[in-house]
This record gives C-alpha cells, sequence and structure tokens, in this order.
C-alpha cells in the first residue's frame, strides 16, 4: 500500500471523503415528522376502518335496512380471511425469513445468461 493509501485507511470512518455518517439536525427531524405522519395516518385509517366495519355489523342487525350490506360484507370477510390464512401459510413456512434471497438469485441467473450470451 502506499503511503496516502496507509493514511486513509487510518482515519475513523466518519472522516474518509464520501462516507456521511452525522445526519444533520434538519434531516432528522424531517425523517422523524415523516415517520410520525405515515404512522399516525396508518392509525387514522386503522380507526376509521374499524368504525366502518362496526357500523356495518350494526346495520346488518338493525331493521331499517335489512340485508342490504349482507352480500358486500360477507365477500370482504372471504377476501380478508383468504388474505390472512395467505399471510399465515407465508410465516408458517419461513417465506419471510430471508426475503433477499429471490433477488440474489435472479441477479446470479441474469449474469449467467450474459455470460452466455443468450
Amino acid at each position: 500500500m502506499s503511503a496516502a493509501t496507509d493514511t486513509l485507511a487510518e482515519t475513523p470512518l466518519s472522516k474518509k471523503p464520501g462516507v456521511e455518517l452525522d445526519v444533520e439536525p434538519q434531516e432528522r427531524r424531517g425523517k422523524i415528522l415523516l415517520w410520525a405522519c405515515m404512522i399516525g395516518g396508518i392509525l387514522a385509517a386503522g380507526v376509521a376502518f374499524a368504525y366502518k366495519l362496526a357500523e356495518f355489523i350494526f346495520t346488518l342487525n338493525s331493521n331499517a335496512v335489512q340485508g342490504f350490506a349482507d352480500v358486500p360484507v360477507t365477500v370482504y370477510f372471504a377476501v380478508a380471511s383468504g388474505w390472512l390464512v395467505l399471510l399465515g401459510w407465508c410465516w408458517k413456512t419461513g417465506k419471510f425469513k430471508d426475503i433477499e434471497a429471490s433477488k440474489w438469485d435472479m441477479l446470479r441467473q441474469e449474469t449467467e445468461y450474459e455470460r452466455r450470451g443468450e
């Protein structure tokens, strides 16, 4: 190694050119605000969804508009339960353990494809 490379190797990571470890306070505030807005939006949507679902269930039991939402709610529950079963199956079979493996497999196959000239 040259003297310049030795000096660069011994400098702390934060002092190397092109490496930024410290996040500016304004940038950090922006990220915190973004996360707070996303979490707040998800919570608000969840509350609205629960309210809508409860309203449907209460309407099914009322005499005023009896039966208007039987089919849509039944279909909704069937679809939602199907997604829940699919999520459980993915978790049980380990599909969430190494989600990056398929990406690397695809990149290896692409490299092999280009190497062969196909």
